[in-house]
């Protein structure tokens, strides 16, 4: 008999969908109607089965104003505004401030963890320090704020942004060109808790930089401190070209580190994603155990992101748990669509340390490439299968010649895997490859019988309305889809039980917004 296992306790949070198409013309529909490919809207679709809110967040009003012309004589009202460095000075927990067009300039520091820009108090979970540009660079490419520093040369830049504690950040625009850094950080870089960083747009800049030091782990946004790195969020953000193509050893759109000696308390740990669009990145988020004992001890949630590959790196894709285990809570993708690259979710083990209590639940992965090395979804690399438990695979779809799962190394056959099944694969040469089953094809009917687990999955066209990067409808089901209806809501992503259908792949229903969401 199969094994089988269900969520017992349902996840609800905020659903929608968007491409940015769609999202840069700003227009918003609601439907409960699915796509159809004669369907040329360019539309989004609004909030739908989730019984949250709306999911375009409010505008923010401001207490104080700042102005990139200020010449420091201000007082913070929005006649006399002050510059950026007097109001990350002065600004105290409930602060909201207003930051009009420009750039803003600060000092190259030269070290990995020092910015150019830092607010100097720290606010609380419920009374941040609020800084906001008036237009959001992710949803506009005019009128933006620019931060910015005055380094010249990549490998040498400090970040240009940091966040501690109860600091959040809206709307910005960074690229590397002007605000230069190296390896082992980033431009933006949070070293506490309680923090957000939402609607910014962020880019890695040239498409070559003279290759001034060999270090790697660079990234556009990364988490670390030793006094703990928890209860973040990145919402709706754009960030592109964190690419091998274009610098260091190993890029990618985020990552996560922790200190030596890690435990609950210092860990990083209990970050959300969400709704981001990542633009040709390595891999758009490394949650990584970085050498002996300095694991991320969990509580990861990475949703509703659009993900585009970057096709210059042998392995690239959307998450990679290395050292992750479920102390601070279960690790979770969902709902997120990819395009291009190599696996969806892989595992790299490092430091020792479990790799375990993941679920990756209706996502969509479109035109994976076949590399016989890390595909698909991939539980066991190098030992960590061995060590790894309550992996949780249900309701993905995905398109293209690489196999749904890779398990190579493994060893120990499924070892990793608590529960897999209502699975779509098409177009691949074999289901799945497990090192210890050798290489042959495999239809789905052998991989089940070879296996315990994928029952009730699908090996058939799922019928993809469009899996065009940036088309409004990428990834949606039409009417006819076999994946429509041949799921189980695992994580109550709908809001009517954990026992009710849903469809397979990350519209679970037609009215969740994936990507950047507009402005209610």
């Amino acid at each position: 008999m199969k094994r089988k296992e269900f969520l017992k306790k349902g996840v609800t949070g905020i659903i929608g969908l968007s491409s940015m198409t769609a999202l840069l013309n700003a227009c918003t529909k609601k439907t409960n109607d699915p796509a159809d490919k004669d369907d040329k809207g360019g539309d989004d679709d609004d909030a739908g089965g989730d019984p949250g809110p709306n999911p375009g967040m409010a505008r923010l009003s401001a207490t104080h104003w700042v102005s990139a012309t200020a010449t420091g004589s201000g007082n913070g009202t929005q006649q006399n505004p002050y510059t950026l460095a007097q109001a990350l000075r002065l600004a105290q927990p409930g602060w909201r401030v207003s930051c009009g067009p420009g750039e803003y300039t600060g000092v190259n520091t030269s070290t990995g963890w020092e910015p150019s820009f830092r607010i100097a108090a720290n606010g609380t979970q419920t009374n941040p320090i609020i800084f906001f540009a008036q237009n959001y660079a992710a949803l506009s490419t005019t009128g933006r704020s620019i931060l910015k520093h005055n380094g010249t040369q990549q490998g040498y830049g400090c970040p240009v942004l940091g966040l501690q504690t109860g600091h959040h950040w809206y709307g910005f625009y960074i690229t590397e060109s002007l605000a230069p850094t190296m390896p082992d950080t980033g431009p933006i870089v949070c070293t506490g808790s309680y923090n957000r960083i939402s609607y910014f747009r962020i880019d890695r800049g040239p498409t070559t930089w003279p290759q001034a030091r060999s270090d790697n782990n660079h990234a556009a946004i990364r988490f670390e401190s030793v006094h703990g790195c928890q209860n973040n969020l990145v919402s709706d953000c754009w960030i592109e070209n964190y690419s091998r193509q274009n610098a260091f050893g190993n890029e990618g759109g985020i990552q996560l580190f922790s200190p030596s000696g890690s435990n609950t308390t210092t860990s990083t740990g209990r970050i959300t994603i969400e709704n981001c669009y990542f633009d040709n990145v390595e891999t758009a988020l490394t949650s990584k155990g970085a050498g002996a004992d300095r694991w991320i001890l969990g509580g990861i949630i990475f949703r509703r992101n659009l993900v585009r590959a970057s096709t210059f790196e042998r392995a690239t894709g959307s998450v990679n748990f290395m050292d992750t285990s479920g102390e601070l809570g279960r690790n979770q993708v969902y709902q997120n669509i990819q395009v291009g690259g190599n696996f969806l979710v892989k595992c790299m083990l490092q430091a020792g340390h479990p790799i375990r209590d993941v679920d990756v639940i209706n996502n969509t992965l479109i035109n994976a490439i076949e590399n016989r090395d890390t595909e698909g979804i991939h539980t066991a690399t190098g030992g960590a299968g061995n060590i790894g438990s309550g992996w949780r695979i249900h309701n993905n779809i995905k398109t293209g010649t690489a196999p749904l799962f890779n398990l190579a190394y493994d060893g120990h056959s499924d070892a990793a895997v608590q529960s897999r099944s209502h699975n779509l694969s098409f177009g691949h040469t074999r289901w799945g490859w497990v090192d210890s089953r050798g290489t042959g094809t495999q239809s789905l009917a052998q991989w089940v019988a070879n296996t315990p687990f994928d029952d009730l999955s699908l090996q058939s066209d799922p019928q993809l309305v469009s899996s065009v990067w940036n088309n409004a409808n990428l990834g949606k089901l039409p009417s006819a889809s076999p994946a429509r209806n041949a799921a189980i809501d695992l994580l109550n992503l709908n809001g009517g039980g954990t026992s009710a259908t849903c469809n397979m792949g990350a519209y679970s229903n037609d009215n969740v917004v994936i990507g950047i969401r507009p402005l209610a």
